[in-house]
């Protein structure tokens, strides 16, 4: 018997990136399965090798283990490994363009950080990736500074456990310029054995009792809205989902069962867990879960604390137990949405050492208030394995490794496996009925809801009724099937959200519309005109006003003066509202004003913002490369909110009345007769409640010395 206030913790590291393959090809349109690998995908199985009693689950996505193999094998490509073997003089003028634009700046935060000749050519190439700057860059860059970036670019993303175990990168990062092509070939021949190794490395923690491996649905989809879209209107209107909303348990299956037979086939075992693409859960979609033979799911604490009809979170003897789905057959766990959003997005600004205390110190004091002698608490800490750690200034090695050393030294906390802890301590409660919802804000609209997704599900379900018109064993069906399931996953609707956005949208869009049309290509049949136009655009929002001259304010939290904030370029976010469809929002008004070296900020909230932002965090984005980001985090059990981000030790800054700071323009890479491209993000526990703009960036021009000289405002 476990002793009385004992804590098991359950880490659970999901692992999964998109498909990335352009239909009936073996390039990659994007890098990052193959560079995460020589990170995250390596660091998180080797770390654990390296500690005595640590247990954890991870959860592998089929599709993810598929590229995995193929990168490994040489059977997939991209064309960021194809440039860096290439001789710099070897490189035309389009592939510099590619070089300058994809490889010079952006994640990982932290390995690019650590190299002071990366910021140096990030400097000569210029902050943002306009055409025109890249081909200035283009007449600027020597051979022995391309060269260069391809390394830099390839050792940033190597992770600790290679830093630790190659020689090679070791020394590269020491010498950090000036590389020869031998040292650059024997880096990516270092990279490639390391991309090699990765799944026998979940293959051997597995083996050792070390970890637990689970999986989810093959291309990742959400399992719901294929069962039964309807279960959607629970938290979006009708009338924003698709005319004929999808009823097709069937897809949901396939996508279930060929995840559950790949996942056998690689590791010689079926799994008895499962995260369902992105913790979205329904009745429907747990029947079909129990009825494969899994013994549990994961989902998220909201979904819980919205199935128990609570108006707050869910007690800690609520959250921090197993229960049964309703049919008796399968157990539910439920992550801990706080302390998980701690890790993938507070602790990246915190030194490894407070972060770790802080996080044992809660689960110390979960030990006060949840278990009952027989039966200890679980917490569950349920996030991604991979993106969390280019933010850290180590690729997270520090912290994570003293946190779970910190765990194992503790005699009232122990890690498990969520397997395991269900096998000592079964599931009693039965919940009548799951909400049905995700791990953001327990609805499906990141997925569904939007004009974007709207059209992508119209596409999607023309798609599924030509696959209708066919039988299995005619021609090109099973390839149909694959192209269709791979459009089904949720990563394409993930960037068509208004809350989501990326520079790359363009090209998940373009590979979303390329499987579809794949779909009836594969079927002998012409796709409709409608594919081949763009879903995803861009939007530019704009200002209520522009700047009129320069400004200096006082920095104090507070409206100072009428007059103070009147030179300031102003955006009402009441004009931009209306597509937004909520009913209420944290900031009302931001303001950009400058001097000939400042930036200055204010940000108006709903009531006073020091009480407004309690437990958010909110980021003023600025795009580029590399992205800044200015953040405000207010952690509900702190006295005030803090400045983090990458542009803390720059930023003045007050939180009262209203946010005011203040920030150096050079830090920023611009100034006077420059725009600036940035939004406003507010976040809580780890979803966007509120975008400004909802997609893109604020253009805000910079007032230029001319113009201020010409205006009549002073």
């Amino acid at each position: 018997m476990v002793a009385m206030g004992r804590v098991c913790v359950a880490f659970f590291w999901h692992m999964h990136q998109p498909w990335y393959l352009w239909p009936n090809s073996r390039q990659a349109a994007m890098p990052f399965t193959r560079l995460h690998a020589c990170s995250a995908y390596s660091d998180m199985p080797w770390l654990l090798s390296q500690l005595d009693d640590t247990r954890v689950t991870f959860n592998l996505v089929p599709s993810l283990i598929s590229q995995l193999e193929g990168c490994a094998a040489g059977d997939i490509t991209d064309r960021a490994l194809e440039l860096s073997l290439r001789d710099p003089a070897d490189l035309g003028l389009d592939d510099q363009r590619y070089l300058l634009t994809h490889m010079c700046g952006g994640q990982p935060a932290g390995g690019m950080a650590a190299s002071p000749r990366y910021g140096e050519l990030l400097h000569k190439r210029g902050v943002d990736r306009k055409p025109d700057t890249i081909d200035r860059a283009c007449r600027l860059f020597r051979e022995d500074e391309l060269r260069d970036l391809q390394v830099l670019f390839n050792l940033a993303w190597c992770g600790f456990a290679l830093a630790t175990e190659s020689e090679v990168v070791r020394e590269l990062r020491v010498k950090d310029r000036d590389f020869t092509e031998d040292e650059k070939l024997a880096l990516l021949d270092e990279m490639q054995a390391a991309v090699g190794r990765v799944v026998e490395l979940y293959a051997e923690v597995a083996r050792e009792d070390r970890a637990e491996l689970t999986c989810s649905p093959f291309y990742h989809p959400i399992m719901p809205l294929l069962c039964d879209m309807r279960d959607a209107e629970r938290r979006i209107p009708a009338s924003q989902l698709p005319d004929t909303p999808w009823r097709e348990p069937a897809e949901a299956r396939r996508q279930l069962r060929d995840g559950l037979d790949y996942h056998e086939r690689v590791f010689g075992a079926r799994p008895r867990g499962i995260w369902p693409s992105e913790g979205a859960v329904s009745d429907a979609a747990l029947a079909l879960i129990a009825e494969e033979g899994l013994a549990w799911a994961a989902s998220d604490e909201e979904v819980l604390a919205a199935g128990l009809d609570l108006d707050d979170r869910p007690s800690p003897d609520q959250l921090y137990r197993p229960w049964l789905a309703a049919d008796g057959r399968l157990s539910l766990v439920f992550r801990d949405h706080r302390l998980s959003d701690l890790i993938g997005f507070v602790y990246r600004d915190w030194s490894a050492r407070d972060a770790a205390r802080d996080f044992v110190g809660r689960l110390r004091r979960i030990a006060g208030r949840a278990g009952d002698g027989d039966r200890p608490p679980l917490v569950s800490v349920i996030l991604d394995g991979e993106n969390p750690w280019g933010w850290y200034p180590d690729a997270g090695e520090a912290f994570l490794r003293e946190l779970y050393q910190r765990i194992e030294a503790d005699d009232e906390l122990e890690t498990t496996t969520v397997g395991g802890y269900l096998e000592r301590f079964p599931a009693q409660d039965r919940l009548a009925s799951v909400f049905p919802g995700s791990w953001i804000d327990h609805s499906f609209s990141t997925w569904i809801g939007g004009r974007e997704h709207r059209r992508a599900w119209e596409l999607l379900g023309g798609a599924l009724e030509a696959v209708k018109r066919h039988a299995p064993g005619d021609d090109g069906y099973d390839d149909a099937v694959r192209h269709l399931m791979i459009a089904e996953g949720s990563d394409w609707f993930w960037w068509y959200s208004e809350s989501q956005h990326t520079l790359d949208a363009d090209i998940f869009d373009a590979l979303f519309r390329a499987h579809v049309a794949e779909v009836y290509g594969s079927l002998g049949e012409q796709p409709p005109a409608e594919v081949q136009e763009p879903i995803y655009a861009e939007r530019v929002s704009r200002l209520t006003r522009e700047a009129v001259g320069w400004m200096r304010a006082a920095i104090d939290g507070r409206v100072s003066s009428y007059f103070e904030w009147q030179a300031a370029a102003l955006l009402r976010t009441s004009g931009l509202a209306s597509a937004m469809q909520r009913s209420q929002f944290v900031v009302h008004e931001i303001y950009f004003g400058f001097d000939a070296e400042n930036l200055w900020l204010r940000l108006d909230t709903d009531g006073p913002a020091a009480d407004r932002l309690r437990g958010c965090r909110l980021d003023i984005v600025f795009a580029g490369e590399p992205e800044h980001v200015m953040s405000i985090v207010a952690d509900p059990d702190a006295d005030t909110p803090a400045a983090s981000g990458d542009l803390r030790d720059e930023v003045e800054c007050e939180v009262g009345r209203i946010i005011e700071a203040r920030l150096p323009l050079r830090v920023l890479d611009t100034g006077p007769g420059d725009t600036l491209r940035p939004a406003v993000v507010v976040g809580r526990e780890g979803r966007v409640i509120e975008r400004w703009p909802e997609l893109g960036f604020l253009q805000v021009a910079v007032p230029s010395e001319e113009a201020v000289a010409s205006s009549w405002f002073v």
